[in-house]
């Protein structure tokens, strides 16, 4: 059997130096050709236009943050299939993954198994994370097809100010497509060896009314593979009270998901409805359950039915108007051994269903303000948490229904004081049902120093209230609800440098400095009863850099490299911390053809962390992806050749303390093709 833990960093030379020849291969033919750059989509950082930042649109430069945009010309390039596998593109972010749900991490924090509820995510500014479990999902239980994204910016960093809760290590806005963007109907497929089948229709038209109408249907399999597990500490089980003599689970990491998205606009008004259903058999053996059991079988569904209206109401003056119907579920069938020689199933049932509503205001009519004011809440419906043995009563039963109300107001003012100097400044107070209130501050100094130069002074407090199931789980077994759990809150500090060195070179630099108080993470009281709690501290300071280049034969050079010290009161790294992450990508015509090769290399440094009481280390992570796309392959088809994980190095993601083992295998190369036609 083979290991897969990973090879030692001294491959990551060499695998510079074969994603530099491939991305260099074709700069000397492409420098030679013209195109048309506004495809670009990051060329002049000034002209980059972006909305998450302040609730209103701004350039880039002049957004209180160091906010990233990923357009749709790169995620096509670079053929990205999930929501993680686009974030893991900026700088200092990188993913995890076991098998079951991928997390993420940024700037040198992320806490395995963590439902991603320190990321605020959102689709065209609207909230994604649950009302249970406040999940950001990112993998392929997100509910919209990356073919139907415009553009994805990522503000790292405090973003409660404008948000609330979630918005505690930056916010994700994934901003969709205009039906009069899109042709009249769309086909596309893709196929992987790794047993992927994918396949989606787009149709989008206008109605001789003026208004349009958008609708895609995207529906995905993946069939069983076999999967070898490393098992240092015996905790791959089998029926029987046995372990796994080979740490082979057969046929598993089986999957089918849908995605439907449909979106009337009409002037100011719009509707919008998705639908996201997946259910997975993962091969990980989560949860303490029997291994190579394929009864273990995850099922995560989501809704969202959302009227919105935005208007000028005069020159000064601006109103958007939300409000929406969420709802989730999350139905899953455990496997364990009965202790007397028999199987018997747990089943847990959640379901969750809220009600969103959010009216804000721009207002430009004082010189040198733009000005945001609004208020939000939030009702649940419905927030059921229930688990129970089937047909065999050896745990006791969970039922927990509590639901909550959430209202807030907010105020946001840009103040040009000066020709070269902008103010921003932003404070929201939040009430919540289970007895919090929240005030979140922020404030961002920035000079443009320059035409080609900027200076940002930022600093902000967020917070993150315990979501239901840290909170109110509890009465069974296993679990303990701590009424008395405090939000977490983190404090943040950023220094910002932006050089536009030429027309087509863009240079950042960021100092940051968080301080996370008052952590919620689950322990052990003893017993093996769990109970989530807040523990001290967390510091993490660090620098990051990116760089970008265009050329102007269609060639482009991304870098980022984010460096941190992260440690909690006792001087350890807390959580799967690496104290480096390094990207390089790019793409370049190939040698006059209409063919386009992108190449991406992404890198992780070695990382101690805790699973299953015991310090565990990860080596370092490395991985080189390449693609081969062309829109001219024939009237209307579009082609994709795709291959993950290029020189097929030992992945691992480090083990969540619901897996078995240490650390989780990856997976190997995989070549994706796709196809997609449109008239």
């Amino acid at each position: 059997m083979r290991p897969f833990l990973p090879r030692p960093a001294r491959s990551l030379q060499r695998s510079v130096h074969s994603v530099v020849a491939c991305l260099l291969l074709g700069v000397l033919d492409a420098t030679a050709q013209t195109a048309d750059l506004t495809d670009l989509n990051f060329e002049d950082l000034a002209a980059i236009e972006v909305s998450s930042a302040s609730k209103f649109i701004q350039s880039a430069r002049e957004a209180p943050s160091s906010v990233e945009v990923l357009g749709r010309e790169e995620i096509r390039r670079y053929g990205w299939r999930t929501l993680s596998e686009a974030l893991a593109s900026f700088t200092g972010v990188y993913i995890t993954s076991d098998r079951a749900y991928e997390y993420i991490g940024a700037r040198g924090f992320l806490v395995p198994g963590d439902y991603v509820s320190r990321f605020l995510i959102m689709i065209d500014g609207q909230r994604v994370n649950d009302n249970v479990y406040e999940q950001g999902i990112i993998g392929t239980d997100f509910p919209l097809d990356l073919a139907l994204v415009e553009r994805i910016e990522y503000v790292p960093g405090p973003g409660s100010s404008i948000y609330g809760s979630n918005a505690v290590f930056g916010v994700v806005n994934v901003i969709t497509r205009r039906a009069q963007e899109l042709p009249a109907a769309t086909f596309a497929t893709r196929l992987a060896n790794d047993g992927w089948r994918e396949g989606r229709v787009t149709l989008a038209r206008q109605l001789d009314t003026g208004a349009s109408l958008l609708l895609s249907v995207s529906e995905r399999h993946k069939g069983g593979r076999d999967l070898s597990y490393n098992d240092p500490n015996g905790g791959l089980l089998l029926l029987g009270g046995g372990v796994s003599p080979d740490g082979v689970a057969r046929d598993l990491d089986r999957q089918r998901s849908s995605q439907w998205f449909v979106r009337y606009e009409d002037g100011p008004f719009s509707l919008t409805a998705r639908l996201a259903d997946r259910t997975i058999q993962p091969s990980s053996a989560l949860y303490g359950t029997l291994f190579n059991d394929a009864g273990l079988r995850l099922r995560d569904a989501s809704s969202s039915l959302m009227a919105r209206y935005q208007k000028q109401l005069s020159d000064s003056l601006g109103i958007d108007a939300r409000l929406e119907r969420g709802a989730m579920i999350y139905r899953a069938d455990y496997p364990y051994d009965d202790g007397a020689g028999g199987r018997y199933i747990n089943h847990d049932d959640t379901a969750g269903v809220w009600w969103n509503g959010d009216i804000r205001f721009f207002h430009t009519g004082l010189q040198g303000h733009k000005i945001v004011a609004g208020v939000d809440a939030q009702v649940d419906q419905q927030a059921r948490q229930s688990n129970a043995d089937v047909g065999v009563a050896i745990n006791t039963p969970v039922s927990v229904d509590v639901r909550r109300q959430r209202r807030a107001v907010y105020l946001q003012d840009e103040w040009a004081f000066a020709q070269r100097w902008r103010l921003n400044a932003g404070l929201r107070y939040d009430s919540f049902s289970i007895g919090e209130q929240t005030t979140s501050p922020r404030l961002g100094l920035i000079w443009l120093a320059r035409t080609s130069t900027t200076f940002k002074l930022l600093t902000g407090r967020a917070y993150r209230v315990p979501n239901a199931y840290e909170r109110d789980y509890g009465g069974g077994t296993y679990n303990v609800a701590n009424l008395a759990l405090r939000p977490e809150t983190i404090r943040s500090r950023e220094l910002v440098w932006e050089e536009q060195l030429d027309r087509s070179s863009h240079l950042r630099l960021s100092v940051f400095d968080n301080t996370l108080d008052k952590l919620i993470v689950q322990v052990d009281t003893g017993g093996g009863l769990l109970q989530y709690q807040n523990q001290t501290g967390v510091q993490s300071k660090g620098v990051e850099t990116t760089w970008r280049k265009s050329f102007e034969g269609g060639a482009q050079v991304v870098s980022g490299l984010s460096v941190n010290d992260t440690v909690d009161a006792s001087g350890q790294r807390p959580g799967y911390s690496p104290s480096w992450v390094a990207r390089l990508r790019g793409s370049v015509p190939w040698s006059g053809s209409p063919w386009m090769l992108s190449s991406e290399l992404r890198a992780l440094a070695a990382t101690q962390y805790t699973q299953g009481g015991n310090s565990q280390r990860l080596g370092s992570q490395v991985q080189m992806n390449l693609a081969l796309t062309t829109t001219r392959l024939a009237p209307g088809l579009e082609a994709l050749l795709r291959i993950r994980n290029l020189m097929d190095r030992r992945l691992a993601y480090p083990g969540t303390e619901e897996a078995p083992v240490p650390a989780l295998p990856a997976e190997g190369r995989v070549w994706e093709v796709g196809l997609r036609y449109a008239f």
